[in-house]
Formats: C-alpha cells, structure tokens, sequence
C-alpha cells in the first residue's frame, strides 16, 4: 500500500487533501501541518513515506527554496504539488527540481486521482529498513503476556544489540512500563494521538520512555475516558513513522480484539498467542486462534506462546498442539521467584535474575527472532531489484 504524506500549513486544506487523496483509492495517508519548506526537518516523516503531497502558495522565493532542495536531499520520492501560483517561472522551476506532477487549488478530484494512479503504476519501493512488528496477546487475564512483552523488548535490546520499542496498547490502566522500568513515562500513547501534527524526531523522543540504550517504550493510556483519542488510523500514522527507527516494535495488546488491535495485527509480522499449559487457557486460547483464523490471518504469521511451562497442572505439550492445531513456537519455564522480583522491583529479569531459566528462555527467544528478522531482510534485496526492473517508470514516445 503506497504511504502518502500530505503537507500544509492550513489546517483546512490539509483535511480536504487527505480526504480527497483516500477517496481516491487505497492509500495510507499521513498528514503533516507545518510549511512543506520546512520538512526536510521531519526526517521521521520522510523515511516513512513513498510519496509527498505538498500544498503550497508562493509568496516568496524562500518557499521554492526549501522545495528545491527538499527535493535534492529525498530524490527518490515522488512529489505531487498542489499551488493557487500561476506564475510560469514558479511552475517551472518546480518542474525542474523534480516535482511529478502541478495541480491547481482549489483541487479537482478527477486530476488528483489522475496523479495518484500514475505514481502507484510506477511505484518501486523504496530501500529503507524498517521494523519487524511484532503483536502480543493473551486469550486471558494473568497469562503474562505484559511481562514476556517488556522482557522480551530487553532482551532483543540487550542481547541482540536491536534498536527495539515497546508500545502498550492496552486502553485501561495500562502498566507495562513499570514492568521493566521505575521511570514514570514522560508521556502516553494517548498523547502522541491527540498531538500528530507535532510527530517529529525531537516529539517522538520527549514521549518515549528511555528504559535502556536501544530500548524505548511508548506507555499506554493512563486515563480511559481519554483513551479515545487513540484510533485505528492514529495507530496507523505512528507506527509507519516510528518503524524506519528501529529494528522490531513489540505491541502489548493486552485480551481484547478491537479496531485497535486489529490495526496492529494488520501490520504485524507475527501475532503471538499467549497461553499457559491449563485447560481454562487452551479453552479461551482456542477461541481466539479461531477468531483470528476467521479473520484471515494466515498460519505463517500466527505464533503460539506457551508460558510457565513445567507446572504441576498442565497439560501436556502434545495435546495442547493437537488442540491448537499448529505447533507451540517457543515454550517459557515456569520460574515464579525470578518473575516475582523482576515485577517487584520493576527490573527486567535479565538485569536481576540473568541466571534463570526464564532470563535464558527469552534470550533464546530474542536470538530466534532476531536471527529471523535478518534472513528476512538478506532477501529484501533481491525483490527490490525484481521490482525495480518491472516496475521501471514507462518513457514516453519519441
């Protein structure tokens, strides 16, 4: 799906932009509101997106400026500008930085939908790293999806050397920040919703929890009546802004399948399932694998989670299997004094208890994921260069 920002100082033609921009087909619209003169300062927004959309008035030369050199610093995407200036040396020089294609405001949906046809037909991707996303959620309450969240973050941290974030999208009493760290969080997922125009590198990081170099969390909503500035196409924005910082983003999901967090497993990599070894888990455990198969997420993306593996109670590995339907991808021991005090002191496990068995099982668990992650993109070359040779922008005739 092509990733359109659309940048404009006037909060007005920005809404009217965006909102003729995703009638006119299936794109993921970011919006910005700030001079597009000024976004070679958004760095996060450029990594991010696949094309620009600039609505600009010339009143000056400083404007073209900053579009010239805009351009000479992201040539690789493509511009589509929107301009009320009929001045001809204006229109030309737009065209010789680079600029795609010049719509006069007020817009013509026709000609928008024109231009946005013709930058998806000649669309290659572009080459940037970007995060392997990964969802957690529990079929029940106290599966310990929060802690193996938190710690597993750390882990691909500390252990694997990955730049990793962590956001709790849980919407009610959210506290999986404390989990792994005793820093009250400078700001909530529902702040960074409420305020997405400002979502630059310097926001971005003012909002973050810093739990340990390379490891960030993005709290979840304190405040539940406020929870409802967190929306699915919020969740969108923000993630397709962050993903370019990192290597893996972990989301906390908490045990509620809503447009929230169907929004996250839509641009998950892998869903992972957490269930423990006892029959009121595999019975709820069961229902929601069938839940999320009913919602056409396939089984290469779907990963069973067994944690507290080795309880008196359980049941055996088989038969959870043959429930499941699918194999358990990754089985954590059941360790309650190291789990204890990591969650007593707000500690990660690794840091306070790096000896345990549960501190070994998520280091292995990070080093499998991590390992896969860079098989994944070794391959991403070699489709680019396929793309790049089909997909070439067609010349016109001579």
């Amino acid at each position: 799906m092509l990733r359109i920002l659309i940048v404009s100082e006037d909060a007005e033609r920005l809404g009217e932009l965006s909102r003729m921009a995703d009638a006119c087909g299936t794109f993921q619209i970011m919006r910005l509101q700030d001079a597009p003169a000024a976004l070679c300062t958004h760095g996060s927004h450029l990594r991010s997106a696949d094309a620009l959309i600039l609505d600009q008035d010339f009143r000056g030369g400083t404007q073209m400026l900053g579009i010239e050199a805009l351009r000479q610093q992201h040539p690789d995407l493509p511009c589509i500008l929107v301009t009320s200036a009929q001045q001809p040396d204006v229109l030309i020089r737009a065209l010789r930085a680079g600029v795609r294609d010049i719509l006069p405001w007020p817009l013509d949906k026709g000609q928008l939908s024109e231009a946005l046809g013709r930058l998806e037909a000649n669309h290659v991707p572009r080459e940037r790293n970007e995060a392997r996303v990964i969802s957690l959620v529990s079929c029940k309450g106290g599966a310990g999806t929060s802690f193996i969240a938190g710690n597993l973050a750390y882990a691909l941290s500390a252990g694997e050397r990955k730049r990793v974030l962590l956001i709790d999208l849980n919407t009610q009493f959210s506290d999986t920040a404390f989990l792994v760290s005793d820093k009250t969080p400078p700001a909530t997922l529902t702040d960074v919703c409420s305020q997405l125009e400002r979502m630059d590198d310097t926001f971005l990081d003012a909002c973050m929890t810093r739990v340990d170099e390379g490891f960030d969390i993005l709290a979840g909503a304190i405040d539940p009546i406020k929870a409802n500035e967190v929306r699915k196409d919020r969740i969108d924005h923000i993630l397709s802004v962050v993903s370019p910082r990192y290597d893996f983003i972990l989301i906390d999901i908490g045990q509620s399948v809503t447009p929230l967090s169907l929004a996250a497993f839509d641009r998950s990599h892998s869903i992972f399932l957490t269930v423990q070894p006892s029959i009121p888990y595999v019975r709820t455990g069961k229902r929601l694998l069938d839940i999320l198969r009913a919602l056409h997420y396939t089984e290469d993306k779907i990963r069973i989670l067994l944690n507290r593996q080795g309880r008196r109670d359980e049941l055996p590995r088989a038969k959870l299997e043959e429930v499941f339907g699918m194999k358990v991808f990754h089985a954590l021991p059941d360790d309650p004094v190291a789990v204890d005090e990591s969650i007593g002191h707000g500690v990660p496990v690794l840091k306070g208890q790096k000896r345990s068995a549960i501190a070994k099982s998520l280091l292995s668990l990070g080093a499998t994921l991590a390992a896969s992650a860079g098989t994944e993109r070794q391959a991403q070359p070699a489709r680019q260069s396929l793309a790049r040779l089909f997909l070439r922008p067609k010349s016109s005739a001579a």
